[in-house]
Order: C-alpha cells, then structure tokens, then sequence
C-alpha cells in the first residue's frame, strides 16, 4: 500500500486530490500546515503532495522530507501550470498539471 500524506491544501482542493489518488492501492492522508511534522512522523508517508503556494514551496518541502527520508515530494498549486517532483532517489523534475501527471508521479515513487 503506497501512503500518500496531502498538506497544506484547502477543503475543496484536498477533497480533489483526494478524489484523484483514490484507490485501492493508496492510502491518502491529508492534514494542514500546523502539527505537520508530527503527522509526517506518524503517517511515515512514501510520498508527500505538497501545496507550493505561490512563494514555491521549496522551504515546506526541505522541513517536512527532514522528517519523512525516503519520501517523494510532489509540489502543485493553484498558483502554478506545473508540478515538481522530488523522487526519493535524488534530483527533480517537472511535469506539466493535471490529473494523469498527479498519479502518474505519486504512483511513481511506489
């Protein structure tokens, strides 16, 4: 089971997120901003989709993976067309928004 922790979005947006990992093989979580890195701890998620904002997100991203090694970040929001990934294995590449690429990169890193 791939466990997939979605921080930092609104109600409407993590509902889609949601909606879009949904199945049988992912376990999603979702949690705010605050008391995050105690749910990362918890959870011990394989993947984190991160809300970048429109400042990017890359100092969320740093504090969080510091608490989950191993894990692949997915960066998206509202504010941008495209989403970053981050795979456990190092680097980072960039994949333009949608549906298809959302799964596609957190089923990726399973």
């Amino acid at each position: 089971m791939l466990r997939v922790l979605v921080v930092g979005f609104g109600d409407i947006a993590g509902r889609g997120i949601r909606s879009i990992l949904r199945g049988p093989d992912i376990l999603v979580t979702e949690c705010g901003t605050e008391g995050m890195t105690a749910v990362v701890a918890g959870v011990r998620p394989d993947v984190l989709v991160l809300e970048a904002g429109p400042r990017g997100g890359g100092a969320l991203a740093a504090r969080l993976t510091a608490g989950a090694p191993g894990a692949t970040v997915v960066l998206c929001s509202a504010h941008r067309t495209d989403l970053r990934v981050y795979p456990a294995s190092g680097g980072c590449f960039t994949r333009p928004l949608s549906e298809r690429t959302l799964v596609e990169s957190v089923r990726g890193a399973g």
